[in-house]
C-alpha cells in the first residue's frame, strides 16, 4: 500500500468523521434504551437496527455516489495511482468508516444482552449473528454502489438490501438451532450458529473483493 493509497483512505476516515459519530451514538443510545423493559426492548432494537443501517447507506451515498456525480475520477486519472488502488482504497476507507459505528452498535448490543437481567443470554448467539448480518449487508450495499451505473439501480439495491434485514431476522431466529436456544440462561454456541456466521463471512468476502476483481478494470467506474 503506497503513501498515496493511504492517504486516500484517511480522507475517507476524515470526510465521514460526524457520520461514524453520530451513527455511532445512536446506535449506542439505542442499545442503552433497550434495558428499560420490554416496550423500551422493542423500540430500542428497532432503532439500533436503524442507526447501523442508516448509517452504511449513507456512507454509500455520500462515498460513491456523489463523487460519481462530481465526476471525481478526472481528479483520480491525475494521481499517480492505478484504477485499481482507487478501487481498494474506497472499499477499504468506507469500510473502516462503517466498521466504527459497527463495532460500537454491537458491542452496546452485546453489553445489553450480558449486562441486563431482563434479557436471557441464550440471545446472544442470535445477537451476533445480526451483527454479522449488518456487517455483511453493507458490504453488498458497498459492492452495489461501485458497480450501480445508475441512481435508480442504486435505490433498487439499498431497498433489497434493507428488507433483506427483516427477511434474515425471522428466517435466523425460526431455526432449531436458534430458536430452541433463544431463552435459555447461558448462550449455545452450536453449528447452526456458527454455519451462519461461516456464510456471512463468506458474503463479506465476496463483496469486497469483487468490486476489485470488475470495477478496477473499468475506467468509468465512478
Amino acid at each position: 500500500m503506497n503513501a498515496i493509497t493511504r492517504k486516500l483512505i484517511a480522507k475517507e476516515l476524515y470526510v465521514h468523521r460526524s457520520m461514524m459519530l453520530v451513527a455511532s451514538a445512536a446506535a449506542v443510545f439505542a442499545a442503552l434504551v433497550s434495558a428499560f423493559g420490554r416496550t423500551a426492548f422493542n423500540v430500542g432494537a428497532i432503532a439500533w437496527i436503524t442507526a447501523v443501517i442508516a448509517g452504511g447507506v449513507m456512507l454509500a451515498i455520500y462515498g460513491i455516489l456523489n463523487e460519481r456525480k462530481e465526476h471525481s475520477l478526472e481528479f483520480v486519472l491525475s494521481l499517480p495511482i492505478s484504477i485499481r488502488q482507487y478501487v481498494f482504497a474506497k472499499t477499504f476507507g468506507l469500510l473502516l468508516c462503517f466498521l466504527v459505528p459497527w463495532l460500537a452498535a454491537s458491542a452496546s448490543a452485546v453489553a445489553l444482552v450480558l449486562a441486563s437481567p431482563g434479557v436471557p443470554d441464550g440471545l446472544l448467539p442470535y445477537v451476533i449473528a445480526l451483527c454479522g448480518y449488518l456487517l455483511a449487508n453493507f458490504t453488498v450495499v458497498l459492492c452495489g454502489a461501485l458497480h450501480a451505473r445508475s441512481e435508480g439501480l442504486m435505490t433498487a439495491v439499498i431497498i433489497l438490501t434493507n428488507m433483506s434485514v427483516s427477511v434474515f431476522m425471522f428466517v435466523v431466529g425460526a431455526l432449531p438451532g436458534i430458536r430452541n436456544h433463544l431463552e435459555s440462561p447461558t448462550p449455545v454456541w452450536n453449528g447452526t450458529v456458527f454455519n451462519v456466521l461461516l456464510v456471512e463471512a463468506v458474503v463479506i468476502v465476496v463483496a469486497v473483493t469483487l468490486p476489485l476483481l470488475t470495477s478496477a478494470r473499468r475506467r468509468d467506474f465512478l
